[in-house]
């Protein structure tokens, strides 16, 4: 189904998920509170995005977002609240772990949008850049390799962006150690771990 806008026509889920699967196949995609998520691989992820880019139909000019989170292998239990969300404690396992990547794609002429996600192995997580195809990826790619150590193949100047340069570990890795962590700066400047902080401390 299409729904006419004032520069274009909108695409429904189904119609953008069948365009995608028909031009690449292999491609699985699901649907969930309204959003769509296209499942991709490292190999056709460039291609892809340069399809999404430049097919009029589809025509997302837009990298609205990229992040990513990462899923370690083994058992975790995920403990919700039932007085907030409503949902029970349940039990999450990985044989492998992953980094799972998510490219928001927006169309500004069609009005639809897309989540591309790509899943890459924690231990060596390493994907193509799309810098070639989304400039605004330059600075999307350096935060998730800083949080998350995903290299960038091809990238123009992968370094931190938020974290020190010298920063050792990517802290939104759920492996990353939390609370208690010194945290050291260049020129010297430390900042001690939370329990040891005066509440008005300056650090010069």
């Amino acid at each position: 189904m299409s729904t006419p806008t004032a520069t274009g026509t909108r695409l429904a889920n189904d119609a953008l998920a069948a365009r995608l699967t028909a031009r690449f196949s292999g491609l699985a995609s699901d649907e969930a509170y309204g959003e769509l998520t296209v499942h991709a691989d490292a190999a056709t992820l460039v291609d892809l995005l340069t399809f999404c880019r430049d097919d009029d139909a589809v025509g997302c000019e837009l990298l609205a977002d990229l992040s990513g989170v990462h899923w370690p292998r083994g058992g975790h239990d995920i403990e919700l609240q039932p007085t907030t969300t409503g949902w029970p404690t349940f039990r999450l396992s990985q044989e492998e772990g992953r980094v799972e990547v998510l490219y928001v794609l927006r169309s500004i002429r069609h009005g639809h949008v897309l989540r591309i996600a790509v899943a890459v192995d924690d231990e060596d997580p390493r994907l193509p850049t799309a810098t070639g195809v989304y400039e605004t990826a330059n600075f999307h790619e350096r935060e998730v390799y800083d949080f998350l150590g995903v290299e960038f193949d091809g990238h123009p100047d992968l370094t931190r962006i938020l974290m020190p340069d010298d920063w050792v570990g990517h802290p939104h890795r759920k492996d990353y150690p939390l609370g208690g962590v010194d945290v050291p700066y260049k020129h010297d400047k430390h900042v001690p771990p939370p329990d040891e902080r005066a509440i008005r401390e300056v650090i010069r």
